[in-house]
């Protein structure tokens, strides 16, 4: 007696749509299941893929296949036809490499089947190819759809925290049919979540556990992870913009939650409060935050490789990225930006009478905080001295003057630790006004010097960012306040490339022209340098900060 044949069916759908209604599922099921009666194979089970696509192999259904595949366990494979197997050639062809090495048959339902024969494996594979141009038209054509969405102004897909997707009731054509408006309930939250972070008083971990407690939670109802609270500060849906890989819109349909001037006020209190950090690390590392990978546009992170006692840079693309920078040189390369900054001379003056009426103002507020702690000082005192003096003339009682003896000898504990703090802070502000003045005279050697967290203030304070290619900065961003001094002609950056001929060569060897700066309607602005663009952003909604 021979041993009876084992076969799966396999059946999936690409949309949730088509999955919650199950016709299509169910369709395909019983037609795999007759043709398995029919050929004398013994059904084991029939598996489903709901609402998945066919461009990756990340789905339940044939990674279940696969085990029983490399397993052994099955002889035959039935599904209607190859797109539902795959929709990408190469995964295509894997899996195919995969079935014959294992000796398991792929059966088709509604399309010819293979015979191996080398016209017949041809014809499969351009088969494949096909379903693969299928999904590719496809997915052009969404993605087309979407970007005519938001050129429209209208939000392409499921609504960010704070909105909901509804269906438009002024719709006049096929894409205003569906829109976003606030959530009654989310919508508030997030409001205040920024306006309290404007404050500069929070934190983002601190912020995120005390909306939490108001409601803020993501559409699971749960916490938000700190990184995805971070990044919700830096939306800008929620000023009635719209953001969607190449694609923007400024002008959106949709309802704003706050106004621009409240946003760009969470971005200067994130980029200095925050030092662009969004996570708690075991490791900090300097640029953490600041360089991105110019191909992917995805943040660089660092580690150690201890058998080289070295750590390197290096792009979180699960793909991998171009070559692991070392750590010293991508910090020593940053920190040669800064010899490329220089302040108008006029403007380091300006800094210098404002950091030294800052200071004296802060002095005299010292003067009188700690003149008011000796006089309490010296009540205290006295009055010690006249409890100590009724103790021994006999108006007071022992057990009395211990407890009276106790609560003043607090208070000047109290006292002490309060004139304390307040000495701190003064040496504190005087090593602050003696860093700014060091700072106008000599911007790269102030930074050489500083402190690694002093370091992530002055890169916070002149970058938003930097974008790396194989250990090559390619594209420098200025922050939010640095563009606009330089709009105003008070910081320039200096040109150290003597082989640069035409306009950058009569540019004066700085860059001072407001007018350089209004290329492309003074939206963006490239500035090419030898290999390396300076990015300028709009500086016209931020001429309020």
């Amino acid at each position: 007696m021979t041993k009876q044949k084992i076969a799966v069916g396999y059946c999936r759908v690409s949309t949730e749509e088509q999955a919650n209604k199950g016709l299509s599922l169910d369709v395909q099921k019983e037609a795999c299941k007759n043709k398995i009666r029919e050929d004398g194979f013994k059904l084991l089970k029939v598996i489903r893929d709901e609402g998945k696509s066919a461009g990756s192999l990340k789905r339940p259904g044939i990674e279940e296949i696969i085990k029983l595949t490399v397993g052994r366990k099955i002889d035959r494979i039935y599904t209607i036809s190859s797109d539902r197997i795959a929709r990408n050639t190469m995964d295509y062809l894997y899996l195919r490499d995969l079935f014959r090495k294992n000796d398991v048959e792929l059966k088709y339902v509604y399309q010819a089947n293979s015979d191996e024969s080398a016209i017949s494996r041809t014809m499969d594979e351009v088969m494949a190819s096909f379903n693969q141009m299928q999904r590719l038209v496809i997915s052009e054509k969404v993605r087309l759809t979407l970007y005519a969405k938001i050129e429209a102004g209208y939000w392409p897909t499921l609504a960010p925290l704070g909105y909901k997707n509804i269906l438009n009731p002024d719709s006049t054509d096929r894409l205003s049919k569906k829109t976003i408006i606030p959530d009654p309930q989310m919508a508030p939250l997030i409001t205040e979540a920024y306006k309290l972070y404007a404050t500069g008083n929070y934190n983002a971990y601190d912020l995120n556990d005390l909306m939490y407690e108001k409601g803020l939670k993501t559409k699971e109802g749960k916490k938000m992870a700190p990184s995805r609270f971070y990044e919700l500060l830096k939306n800008r849906v929620y000023i009635g913009e719209i953001h969607w890989g190449k694609v923007s819109n400024e002008n959106a349909k949709h309802q704003a939650l706050i106004d621009k001037e409240t946003f760009n006020k969470v971005q200067l209190v994130m980029a200095g409060h925050n030092k662009h950090a969004c996570r708690r690390r075991k490791y900090t590392w300097l640029l953490n935050g600041f360089i991105f990978c110019y191909k992917h546009q995805k943040r660089y992170t660092a580690e150690w490789h201890w058998p080289k006692k070295l750590a390197y840079y290096h792009c979180t693309n699960r793909f991998g990225c171009g070559k692991y920078v070392e750590v010293n040189k991508l910090e020593n390369e940053i920190a040669e930006k800064f010899k490329e900054v220089e302040f108008d001379q006029e403007f380091i003056e300006k800094i210098i009478e404002k950091a030294k009426n800052i200071f004296y103002e802060r002095r005299k507020e010292f003067d009188s905080k700690r003149q008011a702690l000796i006089n309490q000082r010296t009540g205290l005192e006295q009055k010690l001295q006249s409890a100590t003096d009724k103790l021994l003339s006999g108006v007071l009682l022992d057990e009395e003057f211990t407890k009276t003896r106790n609560e003043i000898k607090k208070e000047l504990d109290s006292i002490e630790g309060r004139l304390f703090n307040l000495n701190s802070k003064q040496e504190l502000n005087i090593d602050i006004t003696k860093e700014i003045l060091r700072f106008t005279k000599d911007i790269h050697r102030t930074y050489i010097e500083a402190s690694p967290t002093l370091k992530r203030h002055y890169l916070g304070f002149f970058w938003d960012r930097f974008e790396v290619a194989d250990g090559v900065i390619i594209k420098s961003v200025p922050s939010l306040l640095f563009g606009e001094l330089l709009k105003l002609e008070q910081i320039y950056l200096k040109n150290q490339n003597p082989r640069i001929t035409g306009d950058f060569a009569n540019s004066r060897a700085v860059i001072n022209k407001v007018t350089w700066l209004r290329i492309v309607d003074n939206v963006r602005t490239i500035i090419q340098r030898q290999n390396e663009y300076i990015y300028i952003p709009d500086l016209r909604s931020y001429s309020s900060i």
